[in-house]
This record gives C-alpha cells, structure tokens and sequence, in this order.
C-alpha cells in the first residue's frame, strides 16, 4: 500500500490534495463494472448546483472507487457552453480507491455559467462523471455594514424574554428594538416563549412579519461580505423556517426580511438564561445588512 499526492496550479483554479491510496493491479479477462464516483458533503464543499458572486473561491472533494484500477482521472470546465478547457488530467495512475480530492476553484470575474466536470476511467475505457454547475452572479455589488450596537455605541443588541416589560423583539427593517404592544409588521425577530415555559426560558426566536430565517456554517460571518454573496447565500442555503430551535452562541442565521428579498446576516453573540420567572433572559447578537 503507498499513499501518493497530487498537486497541480494553473490560472484561476487551485487543485487541491489528491490522497490515492494504490493496491496494486488486478487483471482478468471478465467485464468490470464503471467506476464509482462521488461528492464529499460538508458545510465547506458544494456538492450540488449553486451560485456565487464573482471571485468567490470553492471546494469540491470527491472520492472514487473501482474493482478494477482506476488509470484516469480529469476535470473539465466549461464557461457559458463555450470549448471546454482541461483543468487537471491525472493520466497514468493505478489504484482503485481515490479517498479525497479538493478541488480549490474561483468563480471567474463576469457572470455566466461555469460547470466543472470530473471523470474517471478504468484501462478499459470504462467512465463516470458528473458535473456541477455554478451560476456566476458577476459583480459583487455594494458591501454590507455591520450592526453591533444600540445607539449610544457600547449597548450590544438583545431580544429579551418576551413574557415581561422588555423589548422582545428586533426589527431589522427599523434598526431597532420592538415592544410588546408596536406593531407586528416590525418585529423581524420575537423571542417565542409561551405562558407555560416562563420559568424554563427556551431561547428561541420566530418572527411576526413573515422574515424567515436559514441556519448557515458559523464561517458565513466572515466570507459574506456584499449584497450579491449574501443573496447568493440564501439561495444555495436550505430549510427556510419562520422559527428558531435552541438559538445558540455562536450560530450564524441569513434572513430573508419579510420574505422579501432583502437580506440581513445574523450571528449570535450570547445567549443569557436567568433563573426563575423574570424577564432577564436575551439572546445578544450583530447583523450585517446592506445599508
């Protein structure tokens, strides 16, 4: 058994590690089977079909397998449908487990359709591939400001307990705390806590004006930096929900305000439980929003 790494560079694209492990050739005169062929899942990969904003780097890891010795294995892009271009060609290899390949990529600079191709091949002209497609949203537009304070610049943004006096509730919209009794159509983010938990404060959030919230990798607080990865964000980012379980420090949520179209990005900074029934219980957190 031996481990080999494969690296190559070239204009745009960095081609990560390739970890292949090789155990040795098998012949035979019977058929065998394709290759084996698959995407790594993981918060840092795409594994799917998705969009991004110009410049943006990438990750897809797959792994491969076969009966038979693997003896190729390239990647091919494809800008807008135009003449494909060889990334990476791995030509003269022989094992039959590919454990990991990253592929380290960088969307191009103007808007379009870049879909990457990886193939594997047995001595026998036996292949598997598969694609993903990206769709380049071009220019990154206008940068998002961060939000971190209540007006007088030292007072960090709480929702409160809503079963009390305080302000329970965040309109992002507004760029300020909510009450109780003001209006519903404000309140991008409620603390939900129901008559009976009280005294067993769950931290959790809905909203009462339609915004609706997606739970992305803690990472998105710092990669998402303009109008056009945030929307790019929210629609490669799953599970669209109107309210929050276990809100916790340290998670990372995009919003859709009023389910609207304008994007805010929220992470939680601390969450405070008090005992007993009061209402001294927050969720502490910072945004970031297109002014």
């Amino acid at each position: 058994m031996k481990n080999i790494k494969l690296l190559s560079l070239f204009t745009l694209v960095t081609l990560g590690a390739l970890f292949i492990t090789s155990c040795g050739d098998t012949t035979g005169d019977n058929p065998t089977p394709k290759p084996v062929l698959n995407y790594l899942a993981g918060s840092e990969y795409i594994s799917q079909n998705t969009s991004l904003a110009a410049n943006v780097p990438f990750k897809i890891a797959i792994t491969a397998s076969h009966t038979d010795n693997i003896t190729s294995f390239k990647i091919i892009q494809s800008l807008d449908g135009s003449v494909d271009v060889e990334l990476f060609d791995s030509a003269d290899i022989k094992t039959k487990l590919i454990s990991e390949y990253i592929f380290n990529g960088t969307t191009g600079e103007n808007a379009g359709t870049e879909i990457y191709t990886f193939t594997v091949s047995d001595k026998d002209g036996n292949t598997t591939s598969k694609s993903i497609t990206i769709t380049n949203l071009g220019n990154p537009g206008l940068g998002l400001d961060v939000f971190e304070f209540e007006n007088d610049g030292t007072t960090p943004f709480r929702v409160y307990n809503f079963r009390g006096v305080k302000s329970g509730a965040y309109g992002i919209t507004i760029g300020g705390n909510v009450l109780s009794n003001e209006p519903n159509s404000d309140k991008d983010i409620q603390d939900s806590t129901a008559l009976a938990e009280t005294s067993n404060w769950p931290a959790r959030w809905t909203s009462r004006n339609g915004t609706t919230f997606k739970k992305v990798d803690a990472s998105a607080w710092g990669s998402i930096t303009n109008d056009a990865e945030i929307e790019a964000a929210w629609t490669s980012a799953s599970g669209a929900e109107a309210t929050f379980v276990s809100v916790a420090k340290g998670d990372v949520y995009l919003l859709n305000l009023k389910n609207a179209g304008d994007y805010a990005l929220v992470e939680i900074t601390d969450v405070v439980s008090t005992p007993g029934a009061d209402n001294n219980d927050y969720v502490q957190f910072k945004y970031k929003k297109q002014q």
